[in-house]
């Protein structure tokens, strides 16, 4: 069975935004998957819109280690606009934070993404 196209959406925001260091291509990939107002949700902030999403990204990646990228665990669940993904973020195999992400799909692009951060060990 192939993944749903939601699903398929929010993995490739994991694998081309959050892990791309390069700001022009980020924004590029940002313009792709989601929507011009898209709003993204952690715990301790929103923000809305293809640059401070981008801006978020970049904070991200400057606290991490060189070699930083985040990994989609397999697995995952999409369906009505709605889809759900759990992922690894380290140097290579090291595993230094992990979580899943939900989010809302419409028009073929994210209107809405919340991150859910694993407990630290």
């Amino acid at each position: 069975m192939s993944e749903s196209p939601e699903l398929e959406i929010l993995h490739a925001t994991i694998e081309r935004v959050w892990s791309e260091h390069d700001e022009a291509k980020r924004l590029a990939a940002i313009d792709d998957l989601y929507h011009r107002d898209a709003q993204i949700f952690e715990p301790a902030r929103a923000v809305t819109g293809h640059q401070a999403i981008s801006d978020v990204v970049k904070g991200v990646l400057a606290d991490m280690p060189p070699g930083f990228s985040f990994k989609v665990l397999p697995g995952g669940h999409g369906h009505h606009g709605i889809a759900t993904a759990q992922w690894t973020g380290g140097p290579g195999d090291q595993v230094i934070v992990s979580g899943a992400d939900v989010a809302r799909i419409a028009d073929g692009k994210v209107i809405e993404h919340y991150f859910f951060f694993d407990a630290a060990d």
